[in-house]
């Protein structure tokens, strides 16, 4: 799973495996239940470099690239996935300023979100079939020597805890285009405020809520790239959330099936493991074949990521499959642990905790939050067609 990794990756991955073991793995429940944002595990992801690897060059991080980001979300993924989405978030909001930022935005920005002194999220979703429809839209209008923002944001991760928000609204009015534009706001800005948290069915340690934009002003300075390519933008940061997040349902499908084998191996019926059992057989290959297939469209699409090549269809890919598999991935497993694989808390006689009920609420939530729209099936059909 680890193949053609450098050595200096490989130390990342393992460190990441450890750091999820010993501090994410004994409190992932709790924050699950809770719904409680690990704001203090914001630093020590930052000081194991986990924060600022999609931007390699200025990172000063050893090994770091696209190749390594995923590697270290499917780690973490296997003991706490909401950690994962949070660093996902984040990753987006300093992938797209390392990408498109003027040199100003990434001397102002890149070194608090690499060192975990800001946090980093992205705000694409809104209400309407699309960017600029519908009556809450996110709207700008000139004013001054900037822009004036209103409307709303939907589905917002990271919303309430992040410090810096990349967000797109339509700049009105645009006859030649659709004035699609990326701004970058700062937490706190007067007239931005975020919105009652929503009860997510998983993940539920990243915090989702929506964005409300009053009389928002943003100087020309706050631009992203420049004006009226905001389209290009959004889609080619949800197609790198595409891999990512498939990164993380390879990460959660891998816990669920060793907990599922670990599970068939000890529980006897008719005298023998049901591991024995081909039905539990075809089942555990099935999960194994599936998240193993993701995982390599996972590298693909990462590293040609990392070498600048056009990975746009290939991340469309892996979101569809994974959009198609993930939740019967867990599905699969719970079925081999029956009874106890839906329940959350161990029988008082037994004692601890079960996860593969979480695991599947967050693997909902991984593959089920940006997948309403079509835009996998539009770009691998616009590659053949």
């Amino acid at each position: 799973m680890t193949a053609h990794l450098t050595e200096a990756q490989q130390i990342l991955v393992q460190r990441a495996h450890e750091f999820a073991e010993e501090f994410l793995e004994p409190i992932a429940a709790e924050l699950d239940r809770g719904q409680v944002f690990p704001k203090a595990l914001i630093g020590q992801l930052a000081a194991q470099d986990f924060l600022g690897l999609v931007v390699p060059e200025p990172s000063g991080v050893a090994g770091a690239g696209f190749v390594s980001h995923v590697e270290v979300v499917q780690a973490l993924s296997r003991s706490c996935p909401a950690i994962a989405s949070i660093i996902n978030n984040h990753a987006l909001c300093v992938y797209a300023i390392a990408h498109w930022g003027s040199a100003a935005q990434k001397e102002r920005y890149l070194p608090a979100l690499i060192k975990g002194e800001k946090l980093g999220t992205v705000a694409i979703q809104e209400a309407g079939p699309s960017l600029g429809n519908g009556p809450d839209a996110l709207l700008a209008t000139r004013q001054g020597g900037g822009f004036n923002l209103n409307g709303r944001k939907a589905f917002v991760r990271n919303a309430g805890a992040a410090d810096v928000y990349l967000t797109f609204a339509t700049i009105q009015p645009d006859a030649e285009s659709n004035g699609v534009t990326g701004f970058i706001v700062d937490a706190g800005t007067d007239g931005l405020n975020v919105g009652p948290r929503l009860e997510t069915m998983g993940l539920r340690a990243c915090p989702v809520a929506d964005l409300s934009f009053k009389n928002v002003l943003v100087t020309e300075g706050s631009v992203m790239g420049t004006q009226n390519c905001g389209s290009v933008v959004a889609t080619q940061v949800l197609s790198v959330s595409a891999v990512a997040e498939a990164a993380q349902t390879v990460g959660i499908a891998g816990a669920a099936v060793s907990h599922a084998a670990d599970y068939a191996r000890h529980r006897v019926q008719f005298r023998h493991p049901i591991a024995r059992l081909q039905a539990i057989q075809t089942l555990l290959a099935e999960i194994v074949a599936d998240s193993h297939m993701a995982w390599l469209g996972v590298q693909h699409a990462a590293r040609l990521i990392d070498d600048d090549a056009p990975f746009e269809p290939e991340a469309a890919m892996v979101k569809m499959f994974v959009g198609r598999l993930g939740s019967k991935m867990l599905v699969d497993a719970i079925q081999i642990e029956g009874g106890m694989g839906i329940c959350e808390v161990v029988p008082k006689h037994i004692g601890g905790t079960l996860p593969l009920a979480r695991m599947f609420r967050d693997i909902a939530g991984t593959t089920l939050l940006d997948a309403p729209d079509d835009f996998p099936d539009r770009l691998i059909a616009a590659r053949i067609a």
